[in-house]
């Protein structure tokens, strides 16, 4: 058990100790950097499609489903 805990903890320092660093997984974009420029921004109204709607009492499901359905899929 001593060994293979030793092991390990000797594989884990070789591998920190490792010459290259690990690739550049960040993108290449920096906001700071002027050469690539400012966005467009476009203005977009939250609540632009908002439609307003009233509560209704319950009604037939199945007259609802069948009346959503596609043609012919209904009995």
């Amino acid at each position: 058990m001593k060994i293979a805990s030793l092991a390990i903890l000797a594989s884990l320092f070789v591998s920190g100790c490792a010459g290259t660093m690990p690739p550049d997984v960040l993108p290449a974009f920096n906001p700071a950097d002027p050469v690539m420029g400012i966005r467009d921004v476009h203005y977009h109204p939250v609540i632009a499609d908002y439609h307003h709607r009233e509560p209704v009492d319950p009604q037939n499901w199945r007259r609802l489903n069948e009346e959503r359905s596609p043609s012919g899929a209904g009995s």
